[in-house]
């Protein structure tokens, strides 16, 4: 299959240039591979006569009428392509025993898939800068149509005799973390997928976007915070406890702050009596941080977390416009010195003032600035130690991730 097939079709409706747009939006920041590529990725041990499951949806017309049952068929590796003009193709990523299309016949899992509905070119950008720092990237992204398949592929297949309750709480595990920020399909682990080259219902061709390398089963449990001992209750409130507040007032604008901020409102969407409370702290906080994230990036935002709630229906009688008014508010000069006690008030968050361990404020002072001290030193032993090896100033500079002019600036001392 041609990874450009999907070119060949000209955008015929809105559903279809937004495909082509969020297509775009990938290429610009991911490899794209072509429909082979990807079927031996995921299947890396199967031969041309190999079988493959592929389940057929049941399809029905505008009226709700049966025109065709669902079923399960086994196709050859070689000759999968054959059937890709199918929309109602699917397959999953598992392998059966004796190819018998079952969950109690489920022998290997190959990797876990989240499945997003109805994603827009914005919900896309709000995945792609926010949430993919949040939360561990998938190995690949495939564009479904309407929607987006969130694949995190395995290094090789795991069997899943003796694993089934812990193959059972992460897969849920990977999905309740993008449920926040989209329309999310929850399916089990047998659930089968649109592949990329098989059409859509969009009549698009799906594309997939390879994101980074696959998983080890050990670093998904401890990316995800599962252990295969506890329950997942218990892991959902030690994710809960360490998601809180723990800032005292607001920091010197840095973008990791406006991300972590954004980050929150993104999983705890404003509710009814807070909406413009929210919005005007969202514009405290983008002001704040102005010189690393530029107003326009800020404006999508509001639409971004607007968006959320009109996925929950929490903007009933709270209008777009209102949420950009509330916004300019507190894009303001006037409200950048507020103190963090004010803004977990507007947004109904539980205030935590940061902890001296008994230290009064000077004590605590003179403690940080021996504590800097002392990071200054390690580098600078660092610092000798490359210049030993024969590092040039560029390379230090670069490994230090600082500028040339600072490194002189702050370690000038070391090079004379």
């Amino acid at each position: 299959m041609d990874k450009n097939l999907a070119r060949q079709y000209e955008p015929q409706n809105e559903l279809q240039k937004e495909f082509e747009a969020k297509n775009e939006l990938l290429r610009s920041r991911f490899p794209e591979l072509s429909p082979m590529e990807y079927l031996e990725t995921i299947f890396p041990d199967k031969g041309d006569e190999d079988n493959l499951i592929v389940v057929f949806g049941t399809i029905k017309d505008k009226k709700g009428n049966i025109i065709e049952n669902g079923t399960v068929g086994r196709i050859k590796f070689c000759e999968v392509w054959d059937i890709a003009w199918r929309s109602n193709a699917y397959i999953p990523y598992c392998s059966f025993k004796k190819d018998y299309y079952h969950s109690r016949t489920l022998e290997t899992v190959r990797a876990f898939v989240v499945d997003l509905d109805n994603v827009s070119p914005r919900n896309l950008r709000q995945i792609l800068n926010y949430v993919f720092k949040q939360i561990p990237l998938p190995t690949h992204v495939i564009n479904s149509g309407k929607g987006f398949h969130f694949v995190y592929a395995l290094n090789e297949p795991v069997k899943v005799k003796g694993l089934r309750w812990t193959l059972n709480t992460l897969n849920e595990a990977i999905q309740e973390a993008f449920k926040p920020f989209a329309s999310l399909d929850k399916h089990p682990l047998v659930h089968p997928y649109r592949f990329p080259g098989f059409m859509t219902k969009i009549n698009t061709v799906a594309t997939a976007f390879k994101v980074k390398s696959t998983y080890t089963l050990e670093e998904l449990l401890k990316l995800f915070k599962l252990n295969p001992k506890k329950s997942s209750v218990k892991t959902e409130k030690k994710e809960s406890s360490g998601n809180k507040a723990k800032i005292l007032f607001l920091p010197n604008g840095s973008r990791h702050f406006f991300e972590w901020f954004i980050w929150q409102l993104f999983k705890r969407p404003p509710y009814p009596g807070k909406r413009h409370n929210s919005f005007f702290a969202l514009g405290i906080v983008s002001y704040k941080c102005r010189r690393y994230v530029p107003y326009e990036e800020a404006i999508d935002v509001v639409d971004m977390v607007y968006d959320g709630m009109e996925r929950l229906n929490l903007h009933i009688g709270f209008t777009r416009e209102e949420a950009h008014r509330a916004f300019q508010k507190g894009y303001n000069p006037k409200a950048v010195r507020v103190r963090w006690k004010f803004i977990c008030g507007l947004l109904d968050w539980e205030y935590r003032p940061n902890k001296r361990n008994g230290r009064k404020r000077e004590e605590h002072l003179r403690y940080l600035q021996k504590i800097r001290q002392i990071q200054k030193e390690e580098k600078e032993e660092h610092i000798k130690r490359l210049l030993a090896r024969g590092y040039t100033k560029t390379e230090i500079a670069e490994m230090l991730g600082i500028t040339r002019q600072n490194l002189y600036k702050t370690y000038g001392h070391l090079f004379k």
